[in-house]
């Protein structure tokens, strides 16, 4: 399931330390390709010069993304506001909160069931609003 990364911010800084950060926690590096690649803003918008791409595979959750999203920030509190996205889902997220980690496990999860088809019936994703 492809993930992409970004930071809400003209300098590229804060994206090459989060980027450097996902690469070195074994967590996620151990079930996830990390890599950087240049961003495609939509026609006439300016955005991030590059985002972090992550491809995860069989072992990844979506809580090692969270966690150590949450480290990375713990260590980082000033930094910009980070936004991931899965398919045509995106959060915001600019806290290492409990709500905040929450969240990024419910988009993951939400996303990657969809993509599996293994979503519970009836259950109402938290990401769009939509009742499977």
């Amino acid at each position: 399931m492809p993930v992409c990364i970004d930071v809400v911010v003209g300098d590229d800084e804060p994206l090459r330390d989060l980027f450097r950060w996902l690469r070195e926690d074994l967590d996620v590096a151990n079930y996830a390709a990390v890599t950087l690649a240049p961003s495609v803003p939509a026609d006439g918008a300016m955005g991030a010069v590059e985002i972090i791409n992550l491809v995860v595979g069989q072992g990844f959750t979506a809580l090692n993304l969270a966690l150590s999203y949450a480290s990375w920030r713990a260590a980082r509190p000033d930094a910009p506001t980070v936004v991931i996205r899965v398919g045509d889902a995106s959060l915001a997220v600019a806290d290492d909160s409990a709500e905040t980690l929450r969240a990024i496990v419910t988009l993951l999860e939400d996303r990657s069931s969809r993509r599996t088809g293994t979503e519970t019936p009836g259950r109402q994703s938290r990401t769009t609003g939509e009742t499977a």
